[in-house]
């Protein structure tokens, strides 16, 4: 469910026998949830995990909030070292078959997150979010964000307000008692909120007794804080209004801030007026040119992002896919602001790629004092993932990677397509510890699919060998494991026809150590191999793998490496082309050659004068256009990756 919120609370009643298996996500709130690990958002969840079925209310699993810069958790996880400055909370064992109740708050009074459990306060943090990047706007539950780690339990009387309940407050929600809201709440924008656009429309939650809404809108904290129906001169804009939104007649100001307040004119038995608080919010001093929040999954009326930016679709020399096949056309999760950024995939294999968009209106570029062009862009890492043989029997394998795990991995994969049994050995020489957790071992997977099912025996630098498996596509993954055995050591996996897996660790290669069975069904072929992950996405893992065979099963003599669940960028030219109705269009390139890699959001900006220097007319711009490559030429062997944009803007300063 949508939230956008700086102040809040999400309370419920969670009741769980046992814990299933992976890590159980509660409760989830956020903004960006980006894939291969956490950005620069902010984020409260609550996970349960295997095998102490514990509530972290911190650390790498729990509750806490993640914010730009300092990523500040409730307290660190006790299997993880401390994290400094940050104070341990004891673990608490909630699969007992019992109903427990959680309430989670944000923006109280005194500025802190907070939570509860069975309506004792557990932990609390400073929470101002007009410090860190976004705030929160999506609450999960029972899921986590993005489809995976979903909780195997009970939930029940799901309460959301939009205020930081105080301690007595939730002690009533437990005993079943109803709270009230009198007061206004969420406003949107966001009190505080900065860069909001000149056009916005006010909106809030009523109180729970409201029947219409006074407004009080304007650029005076002392005006809008003291008016009322008898002193409306000073900010009365709307008297009983009967909406729960309000348009602001015209555009308003460049770069000012707006105070505003609704007073709730109460229906009975609580007849008369709930003075509400003084919100306020700043206006943004750019003109927006897209910042792609108003496409939707409509393609029939022609809203789908692919629509106004026209892509290489059906135009063999451009090789650029603007949004996704499927819907969600536009991207939702690898966001800079608002909850849409547009993807751009290109292939510029004798190629170039493009989507340009067309302008109806803003096509004066020189109102408002405009002074350059930016926009926001974010790519993929490098293709770091190699696989080599020498000398003859020895592999040197490298790959990165957030892990082998979870629902969903990241490695790199050496493997032989297997129709039928198969089974594998090699011995695991080395790997380099780029994390404690850091895999290299032998796989059996059903699919190249990042969640694909899939058995393994990987070897890690400092927690043993550990023994994985998927039983179903996008399931959370099992493990065993054996602490203590590291690098040079022998791995080995066996598969019947019928699915049944044995696997196995070894010192020496004769004498085994043998897992538990379990069984894994896929469908033929199977991918049988070597894989490598980093368990960190910013660093490249080596392993070295010797005495591979393959007994008893038929295998094609070469190898196919690749990697799988990493998205990856080869490096092109990025530009920018602005153009009139006729004329060539001006381009800009960016800088660096190697911009396509950069993994985190970025900005560009461009001053409108080096259009104008190629003799575009900055009064008439007809179209703007985003391209990989160099702009009509087919006559070079490129690469191909997936960049994002967001937030074009004309900036005044």
């Amino acid at each position: 469910m949508g939230l956008r919120s700086d102040a809040g609370t999400v309370s419920f009643w969670v009741n769980m026998a046992e814990v299933t298996g992976g890590i159980n996500t509660i409760f989830w709130g956020g903004d960006n949830i980006t894939g291969g690990g956490f950005g620069p958002e902010n984020e409260m969840h609550i996970h349960v995990e295997v095998p102490v079925a514990d509530i972290w209310l911190g650390g790498e699993f729990g509750f806490y909030l993640r914010g730009d810069p300092n990523n500040i958790h409730l307290h660190s996880d006790p299997d993880k070292g401390d994290v400094p400055g940050v104070a341990p909370v004891n673990p608490i064992l909630i699969d007992d078959g019992q109903w427990h109740h959680i309430t989670g708050t944000w923006g109280s009074e005194d500025g802190n997150a907070k939570l509860y459990f069975d309506g004792q306060l557990l932990h609390e943090m400073a929470y101002d979010w007009t410090n860190i990047s976004y705030p929160l706007t999506n609450v999960y539950l029972g899921q986590m964000a993005g489809g995976g780690r979903t909780f195997i339990g009970l939930l029940d009387e799901v309460q959301i307000y939009g205020g930081a309940l105080s301690a007595d407050e939730i002690l009533t929600v437990m005993e079943g008692d109803e709270i009230l809201n009198f007061k206004a709440a969420l406003p949107a924008p966001a009190d505080l909120e900065k860069d909001v656009p000149r056009e916005t429309t006010l909106s809030w939650m009523p109180g729970d007794r409201a029947d219409t809404h006074n407004v009080y809108f304007g650029t005076s904290f002392d005006d809008v804080s003291e008016a009322s129906v008898t002193n409306w001169q000073k900010a009365l804009v709307m008297q009983n209004h009967a909406e729960t939104t309000y348009d602001p007649t015209g555009l308003l100001e460049f770069n000012t801030t707006y105070y505003w307040r609704i007073d709730e004119v109460n229906a009975p038995p609580d007849s008369g007026v709930t003075k509400g608080d003084v919100w306020s919010f700043t206006t943004a001093d750019f003109v927006v040119v897209d910042d792609f929040e108003s496409y939707t999954d409509n393609d029939a009326d022609g809203e789908a992002i692919w629509q106004s930016w026209i892509d290489g679709f059906g135009v063999d020399e451009n090789g650029a896919q603007a949004g996704y096949v499927l819907p969600p056309y536009a991207e939702q999760g690898i966001i800079h602001g608002g909850a849409q950024s547009m993807p751009l995939l290109y292939d510029n294999d004798m190629k170039y790629s493009e989507a340009k968009r067309s302008l109806a209106l803003l096509r004066d570029w020189t109102a408002d004092d405009a002074f350059n062009l930016s926009l926001w862009f974010r790519g993929n890492q490098a293709y770091v993932g190699s696989f080599t043989e020498a000398p003859a029997g020895t592999y040197t394998m490298t790959g990165s990677g957030v892990d082998i795990w979870g629902t969903a991995d990241e490695f790199h994969f050496a493997f032989k397509e297997v129709s039928g049994a198969a089974k594998i050995i090699a011995e695991v020489v080395s790997l380099d510890n780029t994390d404690p957790f850091a895999k290299a071992g032998v796989m059996i997977r059903d699919t190249l699919d990042a969640d694909s099912a899939y058995v393994g025996v990987f070897i890690t630098p400092e927690n043993g060998v550990r023994f994985q498996y998927r039983n179903d596509a996008g399931a959370v993954t099992e493990r065993d494991f054996a602490e203590g055995v590291t690098a040079p050591q022998w791995v080995r996996l066996e598969r019947t026809s019928g699915g049944l897996i044995r696997a196995y660790y070894s010192a020496d290669g004769s004498s085994w150590d043998r897992f538990s069975l379990t069984q894994v069904s896929a469908t033929m072929p199977i991918y049988v191999g070597l894989a490598v992950t980093s368990h960190n996405a910013e660093l490249t893992c080596q392993a070295t793998f010797s005495n591979v065979s393959f007994p008893d099963t038929t295998v094609d003599p070469q190898w196919t490496d690749q990697d799988v669940g990493i998205q990856s960028n080869h490096a092109e030219p990025m530009y920018v082309a602005v153009s009139n109705s006729t004329g060539a269009p001006a381009v800009v390139y960016h800088d660096n050659p190697n911009a396509v890699q950069i993994d985190a959001w970025t900005a560009w900006a461009i001053p409108l004068q080096t259009f104008a220097d190629q003799g575009v007319n900055l009064t008439d711009i007809d179209s703007i256009a985003i391209g990989l490559g160099t702009p009509g030429d087919t006559t070079k062997a490129g690469g191909s990756g997936t960049m994002y944009f967001d937030d074009i803007r004309l900036n005044r300063h």
